[in-house]
């Protein structure tokens, strides 16, 4: 595992005037509170059908919701059920995990008529419409060894109908490392899955950005060098042995195959290049430029304006927020949930 704690010594820190600049880009990257809200309310009721139902006794959210790196719109929700032990049978039949799909179908096919209803490998998915919430159900089990894993729904598997998921583990490293971070981390992962949103469309799945992040920081003195330290150090792992999933489980970077690999290397290689030169120029004294060069890599919502203009001091709170486009992202090719092991 790659380990970087701070950028040279030589580097006097960020000025002002970036700090400010990534303090805008990190609220417009904050989920709305309001869309939170209703996304939990939908959570709960759709939890409330399937206990009234019998078919589930108690559900959580999983994903980068409850890891607290999800990026706005907020549009895709995973969350597990955990089946009523009177469906404790499933776990031994062969077709058990179709049987769970199917009793999980029923009861939101009668409480959402309208929505659309369908099977993914590990989960049943429950999409209200493209400009709203999708729910990612899975069914599941706990495990009884203390571990806190759970057996989830698997469709599709040659070893049997239900898989090992490791997902509050995954949580719970996440938040230790949010914390070690000082709070930061989070953000961090934040930024940079927007960066890859905008190179990559959804063909890399969030947990790989989180993944490399969760590898290579120990602190975030600030937004700019810790950014920096993932593009670099990102760069070096895609490279190199790769990178495993935060819980250690699995070798994240497999996933991957080889021209993908190499594709996100040189993405991440080319930022590396261009925030290295962002950080030289502010610790020169040219918070302008600066502010350009990390513009360049994030497009909006990174102010985009001169620390001398209107636009940049109205992104700073004292009036609108500066509006610039980004780059279209690319066509989805893979799955956009990576499901924890």
């Amino acid at each position: 595992m790659t380990t970087a704690t701070s950028y040279p010594e030589e580097n006097p820190g960020p000025s002002p005037t970036i700090e400010h600049a990534f303090d805008v880009l990190d609220r417009e990257l904050n989920l709305d509170p309001r869309e939170r809200i209703r996304a939990v309310k939908l959570h709960l009721e759709i939890t409330t059908h399937l206990k009234k139902a019998g078919v589930i006794d108690n559900a959580i959210l999983q994903g980068s919701v409850a890891r607290k790196t999800a990026l706005k719109p907020l549009r895709d929700i995973d969350k597990v059920g955990f089946l009523h032990p009177n469906h404790d049978g499933l776990q031994s039949s062969p077709g058990g995990a179709d049987d769970a799909a199917r009793l999980v179908e029923d009861v939101l096919r009668r409480a959402y008529p309208d929505a659309l209803i369908e099977r993914a490998r590990h989960a049943i998915q429950l999409d209200f419409g493209e400009h709203t919430f999708s729910f990612d159900l899975v069914p599941a089990f706990e495990c009884d060894d203390g571990t806190g894993d759970m057996m989830i729904m698997d469709l599709v598997s040659q070893t049997g109908p239900w898989k090992r998921s490791n997902t509050r583990t995954l949580i719970d490293v996440v938040a230790e490392k949010n914390q070690q971070c000082g709070g930061k981390f989070v953000h961090v992962v934040r930024m940079v899955k927007h960066w890859a949103r905008q190179v990559f469309g959804e063909a890399l799945p969030g947990l790989h950005v989180e993944s490399i992040a969760f590898a290579v920081l120990s602190e975030v003195t600030s937004y700019g060098e810790a950014v920096s330290l993932v593009f670099e150090h990102g760069a070096a792992l895609l490279g190199g042995s790769g990178y495993t999933d935060p819980t250690g489980d699995e070798h994240l970077s497999d996933k991957l195959d080889v021209g993908t690999r190499e594709e996100v290397r040189r993405a991440f290689e080319g930022a590396a290049v261009k925030s290295t030169r962002a950080l030289r120029l502010d610790a020169n004294g040219r918070a302008s430029e600066a502010i350009a060069a990390w513009h360049e890599i994030f497009g909006a919502p990174f102010p985009a304006s001169s620390p001398s203009e209107k636009g940049f001091l109205a992104a700073l709170g004292l009036g609108a927020p500066v509006n610039t486009g980004v780059r279209q992202p690319k066509p989805s090719t893979t799955p956009t949930r990576a499901w924890a092991p």
